[in-house]
């Protein structure tokens, strides 16, 4: 079986790893919290058929990734590609523990400042 120009040529092992792969890193839309390869929704089988089928015609898995999101949205990968609209998802939790730290050392220096404030009033 001669393969097209640009498609890959998979044995039944690299097919097999290959989906178990993709599904691995994709959400299951169904589901909440559950990747494709865990899901028993009947729309995660039919995306694994789908995932084995396209590897099947020997398409990659970036495309068969890129096929999925232009399907279902950045939300069907675990890890959203970065871009304006995704930054939040990135750098949110790393500016939520610098403002906490940053509160946590106010807190701390005022209560030290109150705290010498009231030691003196006493002598």
């Amino acid at each position: 079986m001669a393969s097209a120009p640009g498609k890959n040529s998979y044995t039944q092992d690299q097919i097999r790893d290959l989906g178990f792969e993709i599904s691995h890193e994709l959400r299951c839309p169904m589901s909440i919290n559950q990747n494709l390869f865990d899901s028993q929704a009947p729309i995660a089988n039919e995306l694994k058929a789908q995932i084995f089928l396209m590897l099947d015609q020997g398409e990659s898995k970036q495309a068969i990734i890129e096929f999925l999101v232009q399907r279902y949205g950045e939300k069907i990968k675990y890890q959203p590609s970065f871009s304006a609209a995704t930054a939040i998802l990135w750098f949110g939790p790393l500016f939520l523990l610098l403002a906490i730290i940053a509160t946590a050392a106010v807190l701390i220096r005022e209560q030290h400042k109150h705290q010498r404030t009231n030691g003196n009033s006493y002598e």
